[in-house]
């Protein structure tokens, strides 16, 4: 329940949330005058005209498997109609929209994670500036609801944590939520339930709430489908071998890149992006992608840093008495995350997966703030000051980044029929 003690923390994350979207809304406006959103895989391998059409054109038939629930956000996109922008601009509001709506969400885990007002905003100050978090912002697809609804999982774990009492439809909420936007996504309300409950129960009895909670989950999705689509939800059941079929052909295709690659787009090209790698789709079609180590030494510097202060804030979480409960299953959904995606790769894109080990990350590379919340002034001092700067050259870098790729698209240098990029 909110409280008068609470109001100066909602305030500043309104604040942060305005300024974000803002900012995002800039970047996105300006890609939707262009043709980006009316081809797949100008960049990134993201496919915006599915995600157009979920939000301003023609719901797709049949249900999405991977994405049930993404005409969820549909109504944010008739309210910027009602208000006079264009279709492509309204989607890409809805895009900035959640944007700044998770930086609140960011807010509102620094603070529930005890990291103190400062440090929170600094905190939410780097994580809103870095690479995914703005990419995701600006480009009309799932990944920036999927950001949103990982942040809302870790904030009800950790109102549970606050509380000593695990908040089950909340959590329960929020794990439809990441499921329905991702389906995979679910692991990590899984995990935060699973390790709320063992801190509750002991390990028996919370494998046994977990796979209920699963269950639980699993058909709360199914009743919200059944609302949303009703006959192709039949459809779904009424012909299993077909739905298998087409669940099977959804997995990924080419040859898997290695760990190396792996490591190097969601600990670094996720956080600072490089410059944009060229990548062929076919004779006449390239694809832009953060895929190569291309900074220059100043930028380097910044990386550098970043994996400097992450480690340390790696550490010193798990060595804080009350952070490490939170560090300790953010660990293991970056570490299946990573088993995952060294199988479920497509053709190299690994940044097109980033979103979804972006915020367990940046919350185990933010574990030393709990500690230097606790030290004396002039330590918090230094240690938000690193950070301020972190966040200052890291927001340098990206807007760069974006700046240039908001204006590459304003023609197409492509055939329009081009198997590589026509949906």
């Amino acid at each position: 329940m909110l409280q008068r003690k609470h109001l100066p923390d909602l305030a500043v994350a309104l604040v942060l949330a305005s300024g974000f979207f803002l900012l995002y809304a800039h970047f996105g406006l300006r890609l939707a005058q262009g043709i980006y959103f009316d081809y797949l895989n100008l960049a990134f391998d993201f496919d915006p005209p599915y995600f157009i059409d979920f939000l301003v054109g023609t719901l797709p038939s049949g249900v999405n498997y991977k994405h049930p629930l993404s005409m969820l956000f549909r109504p944010f996109a008739s309210l910027f109609l009602l208000l006079g922008f264009e279709p492509k601009a309204a989607a890409a509001l809805v895009m900035a929209l959640f944007g700044g709506l998770t930086v609140a969400l960011v807010y509102a885990f620094a603070c529930l994670a005890q990291f103190g007002r400062l440090l929170a905003v600094a905190a939410t100050l780097f994580f809103g500036a870095s690479s995914t978090p703005l990419f995701t912002a600006i480009v009309v697809e799932s990944y920036g609801w999927a950001s949103f609804s990982i942040v809302l999982v870790w904030c009800v774990y950790l109102v549970g944590e606050r509380a000593k009492v695990v908040p089950t439809q909340a959590a329960l909420f929020a794990a439809v939520l990441a499921a329905g936007v991702t389906i995979t996504n679910v692991m990590q309300a899984v995990v935060a339930y699973f390790f709320a409950k063992l801190k509750e129960q002991g390990l028996q009895k919370a494998v046994l709430q977990t796979i209920k909670f699963g269950l639980y989950a699993g058909l709360a999705l199914v009743l919200v489908l059944a609302i949303l689509q009703p006959q192709e939800l039949w459809s779904v059941f009424s012909r299993p071998v077909q739905t298998a079929k087409e669940v099977y052909w959804l997995r990924t295709k080419g040859t898997a890149t290695g760990v190396i690659e792996l490591l190097l787009t969601y600990f670094g090209y996720s956080f600072v992006s490089p410059a944009f790698a060229q990548v062929a789709l076919s004779p006449d079609v390239t694809m832009l992608d953060f895929r190569t180590f291309a900074y220059t030494r100043a930028e380097q510097a910044v990386v550098f840093g970043w994996w400097v202060f992450a480690v340390f804030g790696c550490v010193m979480g798990f060595k804080h008495r009350q952070f490490r409960y939170v560090a300790a299953p953010l660990l293991l959904v970056v570490v299946l995350n990573l088993l995952f995606h060294l199988d479920y790769q497509f053709r190299g894109s690994l940044y097109l997966y980033a979103a979804h080990l972006h915020f367990p990350i940046f919350a185990l590379a933010m574990g030393a703030a709990p500690w230097v919340a606790g030290q004396r002034r002039s330590v918090g001092g230094v240690y938000a000051v690193m950070l301020l700067a972190l966040a200052a050259s890291v927001l340098v870098i990206n807007m760069q980044r974006a700046t240039s790729f908001v204006t590459l698209f304003d023609t197409l240098a492509f055939p329009p029929d081009a198997p590589a990029i026509k949906r």
